[in-house]
């Protein structure tokens, strides 16, 4: 299964047009976060789901963040404040035993806030790593992709396992 992992790294790396640009995530802090945002909740789709994470997408600014995924993967609820989001992201989060915190990072596009990335940190016994979810944006004209995958140690345990608590 981790083979599997690895070859779906490698897919995505071949099918990256070659004239994307990187986008920088730096980190912040909940507080830095004003204005009003296009709120992306990726996967999300079973309660404690390792994938989740969520994005705010400025929406003064003209540069649309998508994710790289099916549509029934995310949902974009359009123009809402930083108040409204980050008490749902909170909600969302940080609704899991094995969460310690969320993780608040600026999204940039050369010296531009494009949007903020926010995860949940898991305690480190959970899964040996702090955050599962792994993702990479590009930047093509006025859209940024966002490439999504799970840790490689956490999917392997993932495969061999299933996830925490079930049995």
């Amino acid at each position: 299964m981790r083979l599997i992992g690895v070859i779906k790294c490698f897919l995505i790396a071949l099918i990256l047009p070659l004239n994307l640009y990187a986008i920088t995530l730096e980190k912040c802090n909940e507080q830095d976060i004003k204005g009003i945002y296009n709120f992306i909740i990726y996967s999300n789709t079973y309660d404690h789901d390792l994938e989740t994470f969520i994005v705010l997408d400025r929406v003064d600014d003209n540069i649309d963040i998508i994710p790289y995924a099916p549509e029934f993967k995310y949902m974009i609820i359009k123009n809402v404040n930083e108040k409204s989001a980050l008490q749902t992201a909170n909600e969302i989060l940080k609704n899991s035993l094995s969460v310690s915190a969320m993780k608040c990072s600026i999204i940039k596009d050369e010296d531009n806030i494009i949007g903020y990335e926010l995860k949940s940190i898991y305690f480190p016994w959970v899964f040996g790593v702090l955050e599962p979810v792994q993702t990479v944006y590009k930047k093509k004209d006025n859209t940024v992709e966002i490439f999504v995958t799970l840790n490689p140690r956490v999917q392997k345990q993932i495969d061999a396992n299933g996830l925490p608590g079930q049995n």
